[in-house]
Parts: C-alpha cells; sequence; structure tokens
C-alpha cells in the first residue's frame, strides 16, 4: 500500500495549532487536542443574492454557469402574464440585462450568458390555446436577436447545449397535444430530432445536442430517464421517484436534478446522476417548481426563482459547490438600536463609528433634533443638533460630521448648516438653495449637497438640479444634475460622488468634481434608499419602491454598484423606506427609517460580504 507521502507528496506534520492556509490534501496531526485533520470536501448549497424581479415559468433553465448565469421572461410576482425582462448573474448578483423581443414563459433555454438561446414557449402566462409562439431568440451578452422560428412552437418544453448546437425535445403543442418530438438547432436551422420514448412536459434535461438527458415531467407524472445519441433517444435507469417541473445542471454523464414537485409537494431533494445510476445529493433550502434557472455543473451549481408551495413568484437563488471551503453567505445582521425611532434623518461615518442626527419620530413627524454615536455595538445620545430637521443632506465622520438644508419646524425648508466636532454641533455658513431630500458626499472640509425639492416655483417642478460644494467655511456652486431629483442617495467623495434613486426611480449620475454624468441605472427604483462607499464601489439597501405622491412600499433590497452598473445582494432583514445609512460596500450600516409611512424604527443592521474558510475536519484511523 503506498504511503501518505508517496501519494501527495507532502508528510502528516506534527503542529500545535492548525496551518493558517492550509493545502488541499494536507493532513496534520493536532498535539494540543490530539487529531489528525486535514482539508475535507464539502457539498453545500448557500443563499445567493436574489432576484431583482421573483420569477418562474422556466425562464432561464440550463442556461449559463453558477458564476455568469442568465434569466430571460418568465412570468414575475404580482404579474402572473409573462415578460421580457433579463438578468444577468456575475457570481455574486443579478444585474438587468437587454429585453426579449417577445414576451414569453414556459420557454426553453440554452447557451450561454454572452451565447444564449431562447426557443418558443406561451405568450400569454400558462401554455393555452392560442397562446404558443414559434418565436426563436439569441442573446449576446448584450441584446436579444430573432432567429428563424422553430418550426412547431411549444411550451412547457426544455432545451440544452450551446447556441449553435441545442436541442429542445416535448413540450405541448397545438391546442392541447403533449408531444415526445424533439427539434435540433445549428445556429441557422432547425432539423428533426429523434422522438423521446415518453411524450411529456414539465420535463428537465441537461447535456448536448450529441450526449442528452431527460429526465421525469407529466402526464402522468413518471421517473422515466432517456438519454439522447444525436440520432435517437434510449430508455435508461428511472429516477428514484416520479418528479416534474423540476431543474438540471451539468452533462449526460455527470448532472444534477434539482428541487421540483414529488407527489403530494413540492421537494427539497436533489440528485447527483453519473451517467449510470442516481445518488442523493444536498438538498436545496427551500422547495420549488418551475423555477427561473439553473446552469452549471454539478459541482458548481446556479438555481434562481421559481414557485413556491404556497403559490407566487420568487427570486430566491441558492449556490451548490464543491469545494475544500466553507462559504458564508452575505448577510445583514442585527445591530444595536438607536435610542430614538426616526426616519428622513441622516448617518455618516462608518460601520463601527457612526453618526446619526436629525429626522423625524411618529406618528405624527415631528423634527427631532436627535444626534447619537454609534461604536459597532450600541448607540449613546450625543448632544443636539441646533435646529430640528428631517430630510436633511449629511457627510463626513463621527467625529467631524455636517449637517446642511432639510425640512425644519413649520414646516420651512431651510439652507443652514452644522458642523460636528465630536461632542457639538456649531452653525457654519448657509447652502445657496434652501432645499429638503437632498444628497451629501464627502468630508466636513470638502462636502457635497445635490438634488432635493426646492420651494414651488423652481424648475423642474420643484425638483433640484443644483449641486453646491463645501470647503469647511463656505459653500459654492458645482455642476448641476442631468436630472432633478428629490429624495436622492448619495455617497462618495466632492470630487467622485455618486447619485442614485429618488421621485424619478432607477436613475444613477456620477460627479467628478465638474459635472455629472448618467450611468447604470438601478435594478429596483426606489428612493431615500441608504447609501454606503465610493462611486467605484458602493451600496443601496431599502427605500420606497414607489415615488411620492404614489403610495410609497418599504423594500429590503440592496444593490451593488461597479463603477457601472448595480447588481443584487443580501436583502436587509427589515424593509423600511426613508432610511440612511452609511460606511463601505463590504461594510455598511442602516439606520432607522420607516416600515411604511408615517411610522418610524430604531432598527440598525450591519453588511457582512461572503466569506470563505478552508473546510478543516478531523480524521479517525480507523
Amino acid at each position: 500500500m503506498a504511503a501518505y507521502k508517496d501519494l501527495v507528496g507532502q508528510k502528516i506534520t506534527k503542529v500545535t495549532s492548525n496551518p493558517g492556509e492550509p493545502k488541499t490534501g494536507q493532513m496534520w496531526y493536532n498535539s494540543t487536542n490530539g487529531k489528525l485533520r486535514g482539508i475535507g470536501i464539502l457539498e453545500a448549497w448557500s443563499s445567493a443574492s436574489s432576484l431583482s424581479k421573483g420569477r418562474g415559468g422556466n425562464s432561464g433553465k440550463n442556461m449559463g454557469t453558477q458564476t455568469a448565469g442568465i434569466v430571460a421572461g418568465g412570468q414575475t410576482a404580482g404579474l402572473p402574464t409573462v415578460v421580457t425582462d433579463t438578468e444577468e448573474y456575475n457570481g455574486t448578483g443579478w444585474a438587468n440585462g437587454g429585453a426579449l423581443g417577445t414576451a414569453r414563459g414556459n420557454q426553453g433555454g440554452a447557451g450561454t450568458q454572452t451565447a444564449a438561446l431562447i426557443v418558443s414557449g406561451s405568450v400569454s402566462g400558462p401554455p393555452i390555446a392560442g397562446s404558443l409562439n414559434a418565436n426563436v431568440e439569441e442573446y449576446n451578452g448584450t441584446s436579444w436577436s430573432e432567429q428563424n422560428n422553430i418550426p412547431t412552437a411549444r411550451a412547457d418544453h426544455m432545451a440544452f447545449g450551446p447556441q449553435t448546437a441545442a436541442l429542445t425535445s416535448g413540450g405541448i403543442i397545438g391546442t392541447a397535444t403533449i408531444t415526445n418530438t424533439s427539434a435540433e438547432y445549428d445556429g441557422t436551422n432547425w432539423t428533426t430530432g429523434g422522438n423521446m420514448g415518453t411524450s411529456r412536459e414539465y420535463h428537465s434535461g441537461a447535456g448536448t445536442v450529441s450526449a442528452g438527458l431527460v429526465t421525469g415531467g407529466v402526464p402522468p407524472i413518471t421517473a422515466n430517464v432517456e438519454e439522447y445519441d444525436g440520432t435517437s433517444f434510449s430508455e435508461v435507469n428511472n429516477l428514484p421517484a416520479a418528479r416534474q417541473s423540476h431543474q438540471m445542471s451539468g452533462i449526460q454523464t455527470a448532472s444534477m436534478v434539482i428541487s421540483g414537485y414529488i407527489p403530494p409537494a413540492y421537494t427539497t431533494s436533489c440528485l447527483f446522476y453519473d451517467g449510470t445510476n442516481f445518488s442523493t445529493a444536498p438538498s436545496v433550502a427551500t422547495a420549488r417548481s418551475n423555477a427561473a434557472g439553473a446552469g452549471g455543473t454539478p459541482s458548481a451549481t446556479l438555481f434562481s426563482g421559481g414557485v413556491p408551495q404556497s403559490g407566487g413568484y420568487f427570486g430566491t437563488t441558492e449556490e451548490f459547490n464543491k469545494s475544500t471551503n466553507t462559504i458564508t453567505s452575505a448577510a445583514w445582521a442585527s445591530g444595536g438600536n438607536l435610542g430614538t425611532a426616526r426616519s428622513r434623518l441622516e448617518t455618516v461615518g462608518t460601520q463601527n463609528e457612526a453618526l446619526a442626527f436629525g429626522g423625524a419620530t411618529s406618528p405624527t413627524s415631528t423634527n427631532s433634533a436627535d444626534s447619537e454615536e454609534y461604536n459597532g455595538t450600541s448607540w449613546t445620545e450625543g448632544n443636539n443638533l441646533n435646529t430640528a430637521r428631517r430630510l436633511l443632506g449629511g457627510a463626513g465622520t463621527q467625529t467631524a460630521g455636517l449637517g446642511f438644508a432639510g425640512l425644519s419646524p413649520g414646516p420651512t425648508t431651510v439652507a443652514s448648516t452644522e458642523e460636528y466636532g465630536g461632542t457639538s454641533w456649531t452653525n457654519g455658513n448657509n447652502m445657496g438653495t434652501a432645499r429638503y431630500g437632498l444628497a451629501g458626499a464627502g468630508t466636513q472640509t470638502a462636502g457635497l449637497g445635490f438634488g432635493g425639492y426646492q420651494p414651488p416655483g423652481s424648475p423642474p417642478n420643484g425638483n433640484s438640479v443644483s449641486t453646491e460644494e463645501y470647503d469647511g467655511t463656505n459653500w459654492t456652486s458645482g455642476g448641476n444634475l442631468n436630472t432633478g431629483l428629490y429624495l436622492i442617495s448619495g455617497t462618495g467623495t466632492q470630487t467622485a460622488a455618486l447619485g442614485f434613486g429618488g421621485n424619478l426611480g432607477a436613475t444613477t449620475e456620477e460627479y467628478n468634481g465638474t459635472s455629472w454624468t448618467s450611468s447604470g441605472t438601478l435594478n429596483t427604483p426606489r428612493s431615500r434608499a441608504g447609501a454606503a462607499g465610493t462611486q467605484t464601489a458602493a451600496a443601496g439597501f431599502g427605500g420606497a419602491t414607489y415615488n411620492p405622491p404614489a403610495s410609497e412600499v418599504s423594500t429590503t433590497a440592496t444593490e451593488h454598484y461597479d463603477g457601472s452598473s448595480w447588481a443584487t445582494s443580501a436583502s436587509m432583514s427589515t424593509a423600511r423606506l426613508m432610511t440612511s445609512g452609511c460606511g463601505t460596500q463590504p461594510a455598511g450600516l442602516c439606520v432607522g427609517g420607516a416600515p411604511s409611512s408615517p411610522s418610524s424604527s430604531n432598527a440598525t443592521e450591519e453588511f457582512t460580504p461572503e466569506s470563505t474558510a478552508a473546510n478543516i475536519t478531523d480524521f479517525t484511523t480507523s
């Protein structure tokens, strides 16, 4: 029998503590606790950033990979009709992509994020007579374009393979016929493929046009499995239990079956397939059917969206990894509560050294002068602002804060400025333009205030385009925003600021110290969200998802900005609007706000990014 050193090229060493960065295959004996240890392989699902819109209807089966996923079309939450929306996954979060030319659901999908294929489907919700569409579209990573139609329109079918060599099979055709037919696509034309032995819909598959795999489906619900060799289908070993409306990832000889429906309920169970037999795989956290998408391999799979047992659609995303690392998902966690619950406040500083001031208390929306300091665990009361106000702008740090403008009792729109020195607030020179609902960025000696609402009569419709720069003493005019925005959020510095959201929804603009330029739009339009980070690494969280004066709905949604586009991130625990934030993108802080108008909250949440750590495992010699 070969020695361990001959197998892995290194000895089992004796140590008193675990190595800081152990290598794959490394083993050691820890003399302190008397354990033989090494790096173990871990197979597990972990939570990932949700889709910006909950959706189902098979809007991305077999498309993309774990780090470059894509879903398109389908049915979205609150809107049980089909849509054109596309979302792309970058390994961390989802961002908006180009829209389909034809809205559809229950379609086939194949290819990659930069070379995807959408085949046929239903153009009016669940497949019904007259709703099937033969349209085929290709995606180049930016936009969709129409291609030659599939000869026979179908829905509830499956597809797999690359964009230029794909197979689609089964589904519903005509008025209500379940078919066993298949069609092959070469990137231009469609030709007839081999027939499945079993007619089915709501099945799933994986592989390529010359080595494919089809599993489950209805009617009746079946455990039947068939492999395709490029010419014909042949039956192989069945699933352990009949299943439908599930997803698959991988290839014919190494694939994964994910969730779906096993009578009498939706299931969390997953299976591995090795080309011959099925074996149990780790279960997903959330059971669902008709998921929006799955892609990747059995060792790195992405699974998103779908229909929960209770109905509706959700955006839940999970990642499966087989690796030597333990993955801890990005998440928000509760911090210490504010001493005074309030919304419409301002917060500056970092996650461990923050300053919150002003705002409004409920239920009468009374303006507040309260000022509190956060040490990463709890808030302590500090000296009050000289002028109570809400919807003010802010900049700086815990020991050198800056508060300006806002709405004071009366209500009166003010231009007054106050500086915080770590103990008390002192009055500074006024802004040139009184306003409220504006955003701030920068420091106490190099601050920036922009947007907001000016008294009626100011163009356009009172929403301000004005930007002002503060040098520690005076305010001077800077470059105007391209779009006047009220209830805007902001972060960054005086010469590299970011403004986003507001009463016009999804707008994003960047400031270079002289002028503003438009950039990528938010995935979830919102106003008065919390903000953290820099111009090239920002976070936006919470806020109102409908613009005033329409009904406002608070949200938990979080998005991260990379300097050009926004992608979803881990959602907060508590939905809130009129909130505030500070810190950095990987260490953000959300403070106060309101679950709904005109209430207020004292809740604080802290963001922690995804992390990985070596999966150190104990071994025995028996």
